[in-house]
């Protein structure tokens, strides 16, 4: 056997002698690596991960902080781009409902889209589960037209200054009638801010009771009433009211006149007797709206003073029931004597003045009384005109 020897002139650097070290870890490292446990149970390490899971942790601030903006502060609640800033989701993130209770007013007053608005509608009905009590509902602005009229019926409204803010942003009529038509019905003062927020013709729907409630000097501050579908006990109430209201003003009874005016529909004969003396020349629209009643019982001297130059405005409406009423009332003398072209009225004798000239007698009648040769058949035919005269008287 030939044995090799190695040359007493070859060394290895100490370079080669780490190469081959760490090959030879590297080979012993992969042949062994299945035999490593697949989890350390380190105890320490599991305890760590139970309490501060990295995923789960995450989640959690996630859905604490849900806003992607920032969150809507008080400084921040009357700011006119709020709404173009923040999107519906957006507003539900980021507006706290502490923020939002105490910050209504500004935000109500910002011009938000209807799903923005809804969700400060859910919000608010979070913090009052139990409806909105009255300070509220006068800071709602433009988010009160998001609510519907069932909505509406449920609120308790007793102050006048919310029902003047409910009605001022209420989004439609019916809406606006719901308010006034509760308040009337409730137990809600008749002050100015509520007589200007109600309106007549809502006033009309409340109770007799209810009006004598109004106070005269609460409706001399307020702006003139139409109360033309009131019924006429309910105008006499008013009109009393009105009297008391502007009574300082009867010695200059044209200015009385002026501020009394929308509510004359309530007069008695006296009131207008007083206001013919200074000859107002009323005009045919308000006297139509008097009590015919009352109109009757006037002269066809003191009907000259009430009306003035508006006089021959009842000749014009001679058709209409106030002025037929009045002429029926009066002698044919006093009627002619108004000298504007009206006729009939009643004669001294209370029997009437027939109108022959405007009667048609039909055809049938004129041939009987032509052919007539027997007397006995004349009382019948006295009765058949007769009862044709009756229609025109």
């Amino acid at each position: 056997m030939v044995q090799k020897r190695m040359s007493p002139n070859l060394t290895i650097s100490p370079r080669a002698v780490l190469v081959n070290t760490a090959f030879g870890f590297f080979v012993v490292i992969s042949s062994t690596q299945s035999t490593f446990p697949e989890t350390v149970h380190d105890e320490s390490l599991n305890k760590q991960s139970e309490k501060c899971p990295p995923m789960l942790v995450k989640g959690r601030v996630q859905h604490a902080t849900d806003c992607a903006l920032v969150f809507i502060t008080p400084d921040r609640t009357d700011h006119l781009l709020l709404p173009s800033t923040y999107t519906a989701t957006d507003l539900d993130a980021c507006l706290n409902n502490s923020v939002l209770a105490a910050n209504l007013t500004e935000l109500g007053s910002l011009a938000f889209n209807n799903d923005q608005i809804f969700v400060i509608k859910r919000k608010l009905g979070e913090i009052y589960p139990r409806g909105l009590p009255q300070e509220e509902i006068k800071k709602l602005g433009i988010i009160m037209t998001v609510y519907t009229i069932e909505e509406i019926s449920q609120w308790n409204i007793t102050d006048p200054s919310v029902l003047a803010e409910a009605v001022q942003n209420s989004g439609s009529a019916e809406m606006t009638n719901s308010l006034r038509s509760h308040y009337v019905k409730g137990l809600g003062v008749l002050d100015v801010n509520a007589l200007n927020a109600i309106g007549g013709t809502m006033l009309c729907t409340a109770s007799e009771e209810k009006l004598e409630t109004i106070s005269p000097t609460e409706l001399r501050k307020v702006k003139p009433l139409d109360i033309s579908t009131c019924s006429q006990t309910k105008k006499e109430i008013i009109f009393g009211i009105a009297k008391l209201a502007f009574q300082d003003q009867t010695g200059n009874l044209k200015t009385y006149y002026c501020s009394i005016k929308p509510y004359i529909g309530g007069a008695k004969a006296a009131d207008l007797r007083n206001f013919a003396v200074s000859r107002i020349n009323m005009d045919y629209e308000t006297f139509e709206g008097l009590n015919p009643t009352e109109v009757e019982k006037l002269s066809a001297q003191r009907l000259r003073g009430l009306l003035g130059r508006n006089l021959n405005s009842l000749k014009e409406n001679e058709n209409q029931e106030i002025v037929r009423r009045w002429v029926r009332s009066h002698t044919a003398a006093e009627v002619m004597s108004l000298g504007i072209g009206l006729q009939r009225g009643r004669s001294s004798a209370g029997l009437g003045i027939f109108p022959f000239q405007d009667m048609v007698i039909p055809g049938y009648v004129l041939n009987s009384l032509a052919s007539v040769k027997n007397s006995n058949l004349l009382p019948s035919i006295f009765i058949a005109v007769t009862g044709i005269i009756l229609q025109y008287i």
